[in-house]
């Protein structure tokens, strides 16, 4: 009787082990297969980052007498130039600007390289420049805001005077979109004023500024953009390329000649 008992229980514990892995197999396969359907993580396409393209074509200027020319052929073009901020900066938050690849380069402020806000400019010449035409192409990456100066005249330049042009890009909803002003002694007073028309970035424009006298003209793409009179003209001066110190702006081409 013990002898019938023991192989049936040792029939009925083999049962069990069975039955409990075949259902441990059939609970794992179903999630398995939840597991395979699950849907993956997808980003929405995005445009490459623009490349930048060749600079524009710029008709020669007639003129008498070329002042200044540039086009940034190697980092020693730079030595011609004056780097100034506009602005009162702390002096370890000065611009950068660098000749990198054949183009003048705003590179951002300070050692350490930060975007900054304050204007700050490039300038080129001497102060006996009276009548001339000043003329850059420019390619705006991000930093969205470009300029010339012309008769700038002063060692501080806090101090300085200078006529100034600025243009912004048409994504900022700041306006007026270009300014055409008379700076003294670090006060700004407009002569001309655009509300709306302002530059698109990521494509070359070409600005060119003339003073003549006592008459001022702007142009973009050979388009008239502002004229002014000033009824005290500043005498004489440098010319120069003015923007902010965030970086990522390339001018080239530069010129400078007599009407």
């Amino acid at each position: 009787m013990k002898q019938w008992r023991i192989p049936t229980v040792i029939g009925a514990f083999v049962i069990a082990i069975l039955g409990s892995a075949l259902a441990f197999v059939l609970w794992q396969v179903p999630q398995g297969v939840a597991q395979e359907q699950q849907p993956m993580l997808t980003y929405p396409p995005q445009d490459p980052t623009p490349t930048v393209g060749p600079n524009p074509t710029v008709m020669p200027a007639l003129a008498s007498v070329i002042l200044a020319e540039a086009t940034f052929d190697t980092p020693e073009a730079l030595d011609a130039w004056e780097v100034v901020d506009l602005e009162f900066v702390l002096a370890d938050n000065r611009a950068n600007w660098q000749v990198s690849d054949g183009r003048l380069v705003q590179n951002r402020a300070g050692l350490a390289f930060s975007p900054s806000i304050h204007q700050t400019a490039a300038l080129i010449g001497d102060e006996t420049w009276r009548d001339y035409t000043v003329q850059v192409s420019f390619y705006d990456q991000l930093n969205g805001t470009a300029g010339l100066i012309a008769r700038y005249q002063g060692d501080d330049p806090l101090t300085a005077t200078y006529y100034r042009y600025r243009i912004i890009k048409n994504s900022f909803r700041d306006t007026p979109r270009q300014v055409l002003e008379r700076v003294e002694r670090g006060v700004a007073v407009p002569l001309a004023e655009v509300q709306q028309v302002g530059f698109e970035e990521r494509m070359w424009h070409v600005l060119s500024m003339q003073v003549v006298g006592n008459a001022i003209e702007v142009r973009m793409n050979g388009e008239v953009m502002l004229q002014a009179v000033d009824a005290n003209p500043l005498p004489a001066g440098k010319a120069g390329i003015a923007t902010r110190a965030v970086g990522t702006i390339l001018f080239d081409d530069v010129v400078v000649v007599t009407p």
